[in-house]
């Protein structure tokens, strides 16, 4: 049986930085599964730091097969309302690229470091069927 689970990430900046938090061994952008009933942006307001958090647009759209469970992974870009409290790391955006980069999940890694780089437009699709396969997306990452 094949369950659905909703997450949700979001790329949060300070001028020309990123906000990063550690999932060791990588870094990760704030955010994670979605919880029935839960409000859809609490992760990310939680991880984030910050009191809470308004959604500016939607960046990408994940979906992905993981452990018997389909996902589908809402990339938001955010503005944190409030005194940031210290949690995560500001990172300029040549190095969040880089960190990001190296993370080893492909659903969460590729669509962050597309639409940072320029590779991706925003509202990307991505599409695995296979995580073992590159994915689908449209319109057309570059």
């Amino acid at each position: 049986m094949t369950g659905q689970q909703l997450a949700v990430g979001a790329v949060v900046r300070r001028g020309k930085d990123v906000l990063l938090i550690s999932d060791p061994p990588d870094w990760a952008l704030p955010g994670g599964a979605v919880e029935p009933g839960e409000p859809l942006l609490a992760k990310v307001t939680q991880e984030s730091g910050f009191a809470s958090v308004l959604p500016e647009r939607l960046l990408w759209v994940a979906r992905y097969p993981a452990g018997g469970i389909d996902y589908e992974m809402l990339g938001f870009e955010v503005t944190g309302v409030g005194p940031h409290d210290g949690s995560g790391a500001w990172v300029p955006l040549p190095e969040a690229v880089e960190r990001l980069g190296r993370m080893w999940f492909a659903p969460i890694r590729e669509p962050a470091v597309a639409y940072l780089t320029g590779r991706a437009r925003v509202a990307t699709l991505w599409t695995w069927t296979d995580l073992n396969e590159p994915p689908l997306t449209h319109p057309r990452a570059g």
